[in-house]
């Protein structure tokens, strides 16, 4: 595997420092159903709008989601689709089995 650079270090770590609030994985998984203004996703994940708005911040800064205006609306999609498919991998047991037995060595 070619050495990865410091600046794709850097935005790696950038990335799962992003994902690594849960509401953020749940607004990753309700922007795979489409995009959504943020009224919309503060109201399916039951949280305050200046809430969802904060998360979605932080998300479009790490480059997961891009935002665009429609009036006064301000909608979100995700960056790329294939970030779900990330998510559920990380999500896998098998994945499970490999931490314990590298925490025992």
């Amino acid at each position: 595997m070619k050495r990865l650079s410091e600046e794709h270090v850097s935005l790696i770590a950038s990335r799962a420092r992003a994902l690594g609030e849960p509401i953020r994985v749940r607004i990753i998984e309700a922007l795979s159903r489409g995009e959504q203004a943020v009224g919309q996703l503060a109201a399916s994940l039951a949280m305050q709008q200046s809430t969802a708005s904060k998360h979605l911040q932080v998300l479009f800064h790490a480059g997961l989601v891009h935002r665009r205006r429609d009036a006064s609306a301000v909608i979100y999609s995700l960056a790329d689709p294939e970030l779900v498919a990330w998510c559920r991998y990380l999500s896998t047991k098998q994945l499970t089995g490999g931490a314990r037995e590298t925490a025992r060595v």
